[in-house]
């Protein structure tokens, strides 16, 4: 591995693994990596496998296998990685409608940094976004990548009540309310596609893909939101 990883137990069935504190894609592929290596070799014996920004959590199911495992790590982290413990990657296109009949509280963020709807669409869909994890609701998908000119801080007072399908915006960060939820985040668009029904979560995004955000029409947005399938469009993605 490229940057220093350390080894921890927090308890007879839980190592956790602690990269640098850095939000990078380079950091985020190892954790990817190494996940895939711990997975091949040890499936069986995991009881739950997670990761957030630079922390790479393995819960094993019995306590006996807790050195072994964390012997192997020791070994494994000091070779370098191989692009070859790496999924494939892809870009995903998702609709979003940034009309004001179909946003209504997006006037808080275009007041609170004096900007046009124009400017906030042009940026919010001039890049791709990195999908670091998810957390904090089930499909809530955390993106890395919100260009400077967007960053706002966090209300003060969060609203009560997010919809669901609501993107928007944090700190530096984006992203959707796959249910209604309370939030401290400043609501600038809506997705007409489904990310959490029926106890599941519907996205096929992995960890390590991008997620393009796509403007569409109120006419297009309801469509899409009467569609009982959303067919998902993706680019491979060579990063």
């Amino acid at each position: 591995m490229n940057y220093p990883i350390q080894i921890f137990s927090l308890g007879p069935k839980i190592i956790e693994l602690h990269w640098p504190k850095i939000i990078a894609e380079d950091v985020l592929l190892e954790i990817i990596a190494l996940k895939n290596n711990i997975e091949n070799k040890y499936s069986p014996i995991i009881s739950s496998i997670y990761h957030s920004y630079q922390v790479l959590s393995i819960q094993l199911k019995e306590i006996e296998y807790a050195s072994e495992v964390t012997t192997w790590l020791k070994e494994l982290i000091k070779r370098p990685m191989s692009r070859e413990n790496l999924p494939p990657r892809w870009i995903w296109t998702v609709p979003v409608c940034y009309a004001p009949e179909i946003v209504s509280s997006q006037n808080q963020y275009l007041q609170e940094k004096n900007m046009d709807l124009e400017t906030l669409i042009e940026y919010h869909i001039s890049k791709s976004f990195l999908l670091y994890f998810y957390g904090f609701l089930p499909g809530f998908m955390y993106l890395g990548g919100l260009p400077e000119t967007l960053h706002i801080p966090r209300k003060t007072i969060p609203d009560r009540k997010i919809s669901k399908g609501s993107v928007a915006i944090g700190g530096s960060q984006t992203g959707i309310y796959p249910v209604d939820s309370p939030g401290g985040w400043y609501v600038v668009g809506k997705t007409p596609v489904a990310i959490f029904e029926n106890g599941q979560v519907k996205l096929p995004f992995n960890p390590g893909d991008k997620v393009q955000f796509a403007s569409i029409s109120p006419q297009r947005y309801t469509e899409l939101q009467e569609g009982s399938v959303h067919n998902w469009e993706k680019t491979a993605y060579c990063g």
